[in-house]
């Protein structure tokens, strides 16, 4: 089971009762957010345990019944771009088939998450996809994940699980 702990901005725009969720192991449990940038909506995903942010741009909100589905999507295509197995990507999608919606309860992971949309919104480079925006995302290093990319934090974790 996937966790998506949303902001309350996140849970109004989508519609959703969130459903009290207390403990969660970090590997499954996402942090979401709404943000707007260009005068779109777009949705950031961060990893709790390991801080891979996956972004999604330009949503509508018709799109936002299935969120789910737009969600395990975009992040099998992200992670295969990264050279992850794709069977311990399918895996780990494996347990996103049921997902909960939740409060937000890691300032930590916020703080970090409010610095990638930052970063978004900064326009420091233009990229030719939404794949390479979110590769050049989570190459940045954070003092909660010791110093690592987020990315090698997340490769590291899933080869531990799967292999």
């Amino acid at each position: 089971m996937f966790i998506i702990r949303a902001t309350q901005k996140l849970l109004k725009e989508l519609n959703v009762e969130p459903t009290k969720v207390d403990i969660s192991a970090p590997f499954n449990s996402w942090h979401a957010n709404i943000f707007l940038h260009k005068r779109k909506k777009n949705i950031v995903f961060m990893n709790d345990l390991s801080r891979v942010s996956l972004s999604i741009f330009g949503i509508k909100k018709v799109q936002y019944k299935h969120l789910h589905d737009i969600f395990r999507q975009e992040l099998r295509l992200y992670l295969l771009s990264e050279g992850i197995k794709a069977q311990w990507i399918d895996s780990y999608l494996e347990e996103a088939e049921k997902l909960v919606y939740s409060t937000t309860n890691n300032r930590s992971v916020i703080g970090t998450m409010v610095e990638i949309t930052f970063i978004i919104c900064g326009d420091y480079s233009d990229f030719s996809d939404t794949l390479e925006q979110n590769q050049w995302n989570n190459r940045f290093i954070y003092k909660a994940n010791d110093y690592q990319h987020p990315i090698e934090v997340f490769k590291a974790e899933i080869a531990r699980k799967y292999q």
